[in-house]
């Protein structure tokens, strides 16, 4: 998990200086040379001694046809990338055209780009949409509120003030705050990044397990212009419902089918045997339940059971990140789910519907299809 700190702003470039260290930068370099031909510089810089990485985007003696949304477009939907980054790519890109769209009242399709565009914006959307797609970022990402300068930027319609307008259109919906620095900190590029990825803004303490900085191009005598990003601990929590009654008159085909019914509806379900007052033998109904659904199941309980009361505890759990990936096991699809804490897988176990299948199939003992997978 990643928190973007915008605290000098962001721009394209800074973003891809900052995000470098958790990626192969090898990979990043190759990606964006197969969009647009330019060179890339790779280099410690110092902002306000701090020691900051600073990706450069060097043109080479060509001339670059991409000044206009459509152009950039035919460029991205040409190369030699994988669909994700290329769809990531044309997002963000969309994302810049809109503002410019709705701010000079243009059609989508006959957007001209004045301050952003040619190579140096589509290597930082590229690059950019690689690290989103190889780091998880979208929807998966915390931002502290962002330094959009002050002042006025030069345009070629004039002096706008900062932020730009299609800086400040993009913005809508994020914390941001004006500063001393009378300079554009925020660029239409990196806002347009920082849309896409759509973080969220943090609220709670973290834990930080490394911490980058990418330098942008300006420097200022006391104040660093650099990005910060912190890798911070990724322990994932939701508010979830747990519903509790003891019932010491119900039979067993009762819950049985009170299990039945609940099926698909609840988290977990729990039959605990139990002992109430003057040593009744009874069941604790335990049900964990999600927010939205806790009237309907309580009605259902009290319903099926005849219970007079429902105890609600609403509490907090930790939860791992979970995925499936399908293997083969005698030319036949197992799925085995996987978990993972803070980017470490802590568990991998084979789907039990599946196993039995082939277990039945070719008259195999369950057990020693586990021991296969393992």
């Amino acid at each position: 998990m990643f928190l973007l700190d915008p605290f000098s702003g962001i721009s394209g470039d800074m973003f891809l200086s900052a995000m470098i260290d958790f990626v192969d930068k090898e990979e990043l370099i190759n990606i964006i040379k197969k969009v647009i031909n330019v060179d890339i510089e790779i280099k410690k810089v110092k902002k306000c001694h701090i020691l900051a990485n600073k990706v450069n985007i060097i043109p080479k003696d060509v001339k670059y046809e991409a000044n206009t949304y459509k152009e950039i477009v035919n460029i991205i939907k040409k190369a030699n990338i994988s669909d994700s980054i290329k769809t990531s790519a044309l997002e963000i890109l969309k994302i810049l055209a809109e503002a410019e769209s709705r701010i000079h009242n243009v059609d989508v399709e006959n957007v001209h780009f004045h301050e952003v565009g040619n190579y140096d914006t589509i290597a930082d959307i590229v690059g950019a949409s690689y690290i989103i797609n190889k780091l998880n970022l979208k929807d998966n990402c915390f931002y502290k509120p962002i330094n959009v300068g002050n002042g006025f930027v030069k345009t070629e319609h004039g002096l706008y003030p900062v932020p730009a307008p299609a800086t400040a259109e993009i913005l809508k919906g994020f914390k941001i705050f004006f500063s001393d620095i009378n300079e554009e900190l925020t660029t239409p590029t990196g806002a347009a990044i920082i849309k896409y990825i759509n973080p969220k803004l943090i609220k709670e303490s973290f834990t930080v397990k490394k911490i980058s900085y990418g330098a942008g191009d300006k420097d200022f005598n006391n104040f660093p212009n650099t990005l910060r990003v912190f890798k911070i601990e990724d322990i994932k929590r939701e508010d979830i419902v747990l519903l509790e009654t003891n019932v010491d008159d119900v039979s067993p085909e009762v819950l049985g089918y009170l299990h039945d019914i609940l099926d698909g509806r609840v988290r977990d379900l729990h039959f605990i045997p139990t002992f109430m007052k003057k040593n009744r033998p009874a069941y604790t109904i335990r049900a964990v339940v999600d927010k939205d659904r806790v009237n309907e199941i309580a009605k259902i309980i009290m319903r099926e059971t005849g219970s007079l009361g429902i105890r609600v505890f609403k509490i907090d759990r930790i939860i791992a990140d979970r995925e499936f990936k399908t293997i083969k096991l005698f030319n036949e699809d197992v799925r085995v789910k996987i978990g993972r804490v803070d980017d470490e897988i802590i568990s991998q176990k084979p789907e039990f519907e599946d196993l039995k299948k082939i277990a039945k199939k070719y008259n195999i003992p369950l057990k020693e299809l586990y021991k296969l997978i393992k």
